[in-house]
């Protein structure tokens, strides 16, 4: 069964991401709503430990997806970025529970780095004032989920963690590319770019958490 979610999942991504290319909008729609109960499938049938905020993560990574179909418009803006923003605080729990020990110099340089890099990407976003104080938080967390994928990613020191630390860092990119594209205006394929680094963030990290 795992086989066949895996196959779901990858075919489903990739019509995705070629219907962004094509500007095909109703293959789009229906891939995007698809896409993460595919990887929730695929969680599910092949994780070792099944973790239940990792699919609560996943299923409000879903909602996110299903309120920016309309990101035009400021309150689907405002629900998705909610929505993406408890699936990051699901993840963060997920990673320190695996995580076997705290590296207290590592996690100390990466507060007095990020934080200061959340900073940089505000000014780079200039997000509308109707919506600063929700970039703000999604920042934060959204960097507080990657330290503790990075503290996961020291602990274990195997290929699991790696995945789970590269999987978050491919949020990072995507939720900026998306931001700087909401905020500054659109750029030829950067929905592409945005969605192709969201897939390899959630299949990163789902490949990781399955074998925790």
């Amino acid at each position: 069964m795992l086989k066949v979610f895996i196959t779901i999942f990858f075919g489903i991504s990739a019509t995705y991401l070629v219907s962004l290319l094509l500007k095909k909008r109703n293959i789009e729609v229906v891939t995007k709503i698809c896409l993460l109960p595919s990887l929730l499938g695929v969680y599910v049938c092949g994780a070792e430990n099944l973790f239940v905020p990792v699919i609560f993560a996943l299923i409000f990574g879903w909602g996110g997806d299903v309120f920016l179909l309309k990101i035009s418009d400021i309150r689907f803006f405002r629900l998705g970025l909610a929505s993406f923003l408890i699936g990051h605080l699901c993840y963060i729990p997920s990673f320190i529970f695996f995580t076997e020990r705290i590296n207290g110099i590592v996690l100390l340089i990466s507060i007095a780095l990020g934080f200061p890099l959340c900073f940089v990407i505000y000014l780079i976003i200039k997000p509308e004032k109707a919506v600063s104080l929700y970039v703000i938080a999604y920042e934060i967390i959204i960097m507080l989920m990657s330290l503790s994928a990075l503290q996961l990613m020291l602990s274990r020191r195997d290929i699991r963690g790696l995945l789970v630390f590269a999987g978050s860092l491919c949020f990072l990119v995507s939720d900026t590319l998306l931001a700087c594209f909401t905020f500054r205006g659109k750029v030829k394929y950067g929905n592409f770019f945005v969605i192709l680094f969201y897939i390899a963030a959630q299949s990163a990290i789902i490949g990781g958490m399955m074998g925790v």
